[in-house]
Order: structure tokens, then C-alpha cells, then sequence
């Protein structure tokens, strides 16, 4: 980290929190009534832009909103941060900092040091729940030096929770202690990517307690991956065309920086060929969010469809989950990483089934264990689908047997 950010950061975990004032610049709010200045104006901002950040992307955010939030004018916030990308850089660096103080708190090498280090994280993440999740989907747009701060934390993270599995359960080997850390840290994290409500220490009990399950999972054997496997025919639909291709291009390279003529190339169409079957670059994109949504509905269909108990419902559910993010992970990646350039319309009807979804798998999961109420249990649903779309995400990717018994104790617990 250069000296300048140290001192950046330095000089935000000393601010005053909220509320606080001094007397160093002011303003009149009327005749005769002078307004003070925060003196922690730069944290406002930061608070601001981290929350700014995660609903809409760093793309979608102006300034000038995050001015607007804050209470002050562009001139003010641009005396803090010349752009618009010093304002994300430093966020990122502030919020990846939080999480490292947050572990550095806890002794090494105690007793509890895992089950300390979970309870730190989740912690954390709940409390950062509207910001918390900003560095791990808009790190893209970081520029190297600046992605390295983050990947540091991430990586420190990582290696300490592993060393106190490792010590708690000698026996296991790399792949088997990183899978499993790797879960463990995903389901601490969870509560920065939905926004059930719960007290605080509910969730900290509920959602670590959770994590350190994963510690006693045996999992299947790795095995080799299959050998590519061969193609079948693509689809003759123009529409279908353009679809499979756009979610190709904005997987690899990001919504914004995709336009219509790069989709018309890939599709082997001019660029009238795509208007025709969609108005813009963003109905293309609310359109792979719905296959994504549609592909998860028929899962769960037939999950149910194939299940006589609520514990062979949620292992089906799971079973089939876990197969379609296997091999849809660019879909579910552009889902998970482009939905704040979706319109306002299209994020609301989304996140509704979504909602209706992860009811669904909670009232089986309630269902099947009788003693967990329903609010806890919609906590667990999303700890265990994050857990299928983080570790799917690995490279290698991990066998979906060895995602699913992961994601299966979660919710399931020791019936699993």
C-alpha cells in the first residue's frame, strides 16, 4: 500500500462517527444560525458512495448523487476526491480494512480462534450488509495496485481461518481444508447479499455457528474433471442467437463495456438484426436475468416434483441448484455482478422472485426441521446458495457432488 493511501485510510478510521461536530468551517442555514460542518465529512462521503456503489454499480453512480446524499455540493465532495474513481478505490480499501481489523482483533491461536474468526466475519458483514458486498462483485473495475489491497485482505482472511481448521482437524488435505474454508467464509458473509431482517446477534449466533458446521462435513473424493464435452448444435432463433451471446460477452468483459455492434459480431448479425428483437442493450440483459430466474423456477419444480418428504425436497432442490450454476456460471455471473443496470422496474420484479424463491426453500427447510423458525431459516437458504455461487466460481471448479454436500449440511444440518 503506498504511503498516501496508508495516510488516506489512517486519517478515516480516526474521523468522528456521525452526530459529532466542529467548529473548523460552517455554514448559515438562516439569518442569524450557523450550521457546523461535520468533522468526519470525508467518512459521510465514504459511507455514501460504498452504499451508492452496491445498488447500482460503479458505472451507474454520479457524483452528484453521492453529493446529494451526503448534504453537500460537488465542488465539497471534489476537494475530498478529484474522481469519481478515487472515491471507489478508497471505499473499497476502507471496507476490505474493516474486515482485516475485524480479524486482527482475535487471538491467534486461542482455543476458539475459529470459531472467534467466524464470529468476526459475520459480524462484520452484517453490519456492512448495504456496503459489504461492494468489493467483491465491483472489483473489476479496480485498477491493480488498488485490487491488490483487496485480494490482500481476502487472502489474509483465508489462510488465518485456515491454520485454525487445519489445527481443529488435522486430517484434512489442501483441497479438502480450502473447499471447506472457502464455504466457511462464504456462509459468514452471506448476510451482504439479501436483506432478511433479524437482531444482530441472532444473525451472528445463527449465520457462524452455521459456518463452523462445515468443519465436520466429510466431503466426496475429488474427482477429475469430465472431458469437454462436445457441442451440440447451437440455436437457429436469431433471438436465441443474440441472447447466448450477449450473456458470453457480458461475462467476460463486463455490461458496460459490451455494445450492440460487439453482439451483432458475435452473432454474426448486423446491428439492425439485434434491434429487432430487442430495443436496447439493457432489455438483452433484464432478459438473461429472467432465463437465470426461469432456469432456478423449473429446478425447483422439479425438485418438488420428484420428492415425497421435505428432506428429499431440499436435497433435490440442492442437487439440481447446484448442477444449473455449475454449468451456467457466466449466466449466473452476469446475474449476480450487472443487476444495478437493470431498470428500477426490472430489479423490483426480480428481487420479488427471488424473494418468492428463497421462501420456497425455507418453508421445507422449516418444515423439515420443525425446531427452526422460518426467519432463520431464510438466513440459512441464502448462506447455502451463496455458498453454491461462490464456490462455483473457483477455478478449478469443484465437483458438484463435493458443492452439494457443503450446501446440503447447511441446510440441513447433521440430518443431512
Amino acid at each position: 500500500m503506498s504511503r498516501e493511501r496508508r495516510i488516506r485510510l489512517e486519517s478515516v478510521a480516526m474521523t468522528v462517527r456521525p452526530g459529532t461536530s466542529t467548529s473548523d468551517t460552517s455554514q448559515t442555514d438562516a439569518p442569524g444560525i450557523r450550521r457546523r460542518r461535520p468533522a468526519d465529512r470525508r467518512r459521510l462521503i465514504i459511507d455514501a458512495a460504498a452504499k451508492a456503489f452496491s445498488d447500482g454499480g460503479y458505472h451507474a453512480v454520479r457524483l452528484d448523487d453521492i453529493a446529494d446524499a451526503v448534504g453537500i455540493s460537488a465542488p465539497a465532495l471534489y476537494r475530498h476526491f478529484p474522481n469519481k474513481y478515487a472515491l471507489f478505490a478508497e471505499t473499497t480499501a476502507v471496507l476490505a480494512q474493516s474486515l482485516r481489523s475485524a480479524l486482527d482483533a482475535v487471538d491467534t491461536d486461542g482455543d476458539d480462534e475459529l470459531r472467534d474468526l467466524l464470529v468476526a466475519i459475520t459480524a462484520a458483514s452484517f453490519e456492512n450488509r448495504r456496503t459489504g458486498g461492494l468489493y467483491r462483485w465491483e472489483s473489476r473495475y479496480l485498477e491493480p495496485a488498488d485490487r491488490d489491497i483487496v485480494r490482500d485482505v481476502v487472502v489474509h482472511q483465508h489462510r488465518r481461518v485456515r491454520a485454525a481448521a487445519r489445527r481443529l482437524r488435522p486430517d484434512l488435505g489442501d483441497a479438502d481444508a480450502n473447499l471447506i474454508v472457502a464455504a466457511m467464509t462464504s456462509v459468514a458473509a452471506s448476510p451482504t447479499t439479501h436483506r432478511s431482517s433479524l437482531p444482530a446477534r441472532e444473525v451472528t449466533a445463527l449465520v457462524s455457528e452455521a459456518a463452523l458446521d462445515l468443519l465436520d462435513v466429510d466431503l466426496p473424493d475429488p474427482v477429475e474433471p469430465p472431458a469437454p464435452a462436445v457441442h451440440g448444435l447451437a440455436p437457429a432463433a436469431k433471438r436465441e442467437i443474440i441472447l447466448t451471446e450477449a450473456i458470453n460477452l457480458f461475462a467476460a468483459r463486463g455490461f458496460r463495456d459490451v455494445t450492440i455492434e460487439d453482439i451483432a459480431h458475435a452473432a454474426d448479425l448486423p446491428a439492425s438484426g439485434v434491434y429487432r428483437h430487442f430495443p436496447s442493450k439493457v432489455a438483452i440483459l433484464e432478459a438473461s436475468f429472467w432465463r437465470a430466474t426461469d432456469r432456478v423456477t423449473t429446478a425447483i419444480s422439479d425438485a418438488l416434483a420428484d420428492a415425497t418428504t421435505p428432506h428429499e425436497a431440499l436435497a433435490g432442490m440442492v442437487r439440481r441448484y447446484v448442477r444449473l450454476t455449475c454449468s451456467s456460471t457466466d449466466l449466473i455471473s452476469v446475474y449476480e455482478t450487472e443487476i444495478g443496470h437493470a431498470t428500477p422496474e426490472a430489479r423490483d420484479a426480480l428481487r420479488n422472485q427471488q424473494r418468492i424463491t428463497v421462501e420456497e426453500w425455507a418453508t421445507w427447510m422449516s418444515r423439515e426441521r420443525a425446531n427452526l423458525p422460518i426467519t432463520h431459516a431464510r438466513f440459512l437458504v441464502h448462506a447455502a446458495l451463496n455458498v453454491v455461487t461462490d464456490l462455483s466460481r473457483l477455478r478449478p471448479q469443484p465437483s458438484p457432488e463435493r458443492i452439494e454436500a457443503l450446501s446440503v449440511r447447511i441446510l440441513l444440518g447433521g440430518n443431512g
